[in-house]
């Protein structure tokens, strides 16, 4: 795991081909878009690891099979876990513990946007950290009719995944950033490690400080 971050940081492809590390690279990035949309209380740097993966294929490390059906399915999938939390922990006290970990503000805008848009708040949603977790939590506790939540959950995982990816693409493979690819690669792992601290950081901060209050 070491030496293929450190083959992306030096942008020695060629290193990671050798090691034999494409297929582990892609199954962290799956598994960290899949736990990042399950779990509110893991913070994970969900949007700049794709704009990463879209970067990468541009460069052609990477399939564009990897931004445009492994990590939309890993976040579809990690929404209805998110969705059956809701449906299962509704009215425990661990739902309490859930509205001290995120950012103030986060369950209300979710809420809005659930209440206003109704299904099509997973699109609105998906592209807002947090609350992209907690909207199909809240549908579980809604017990919103499945098959929709299961339609609009992949639709708006691949829109998410195009949208970013697309962008990390254009910049990698445009002109005018062919001579800093190693320093936007390196700016977008700084980017999702400081995100993740930071993330980790208010979590414990908000446990701290706030008392226990229950979602009503």
């Amino acid at each position: 795991m070491q030496d293929m971050l450190l083959a992306i940081w030096h942008q020695d492809f060629d290193q990671l081909i050798h090691m034999q590390a494409i297929g582990l690279l892609v199954t962290c990035l799956v598994v960290i878009l899949f736990l990042e949309s399950s779990f509110v209380f893991l913070p994970l740097p969900g949007d700049s690891l794709v704009l990463l993966a879209g970067g990468l294929v541009g460069m052609g490390v990477l399939g564009p099979e990897v931004t445009f059906i492994y990590m939309p399915l890993a976040a579809g999938l990690g929404s209805l876990v998110a969705y059956f939390q809701g449906h299962a922990l509704h009215g425990t006290a661990f739902m309490g513990h859930v509205e001290r970990m995120i950012p103030q503000g986060s369950l209300p805008r979710a809420s809005r946007l659930l209440d206003r848009y109704g299904f099509w708040a997973m699109f609105a949603s998906r592209f807002i950290p947090f609350v992209r977790v907690l909207t199909p939590m809240l549908m579980g506790v809604s017990r919103l009719h499945l098959p929709k939540v299961v339609i609009a959950s992949f639709a708006s995982a691949f829109l998410w995944a195009l949208v970013l990816s697309l962008i990390g693409k254009f910049v990698m493979a445009t002109p005018v950033f062919a001579h800093h690819h190693e320093l936007l690669t390196k700016c977008l792992l700084v980017t999702s490690f400081a995100l993740f601290v930071i993330a980790v950081a208010a979590i414990g901060i908000r446990l701290l400080k706030r008392p226990t209050n229950r979602i009503r």
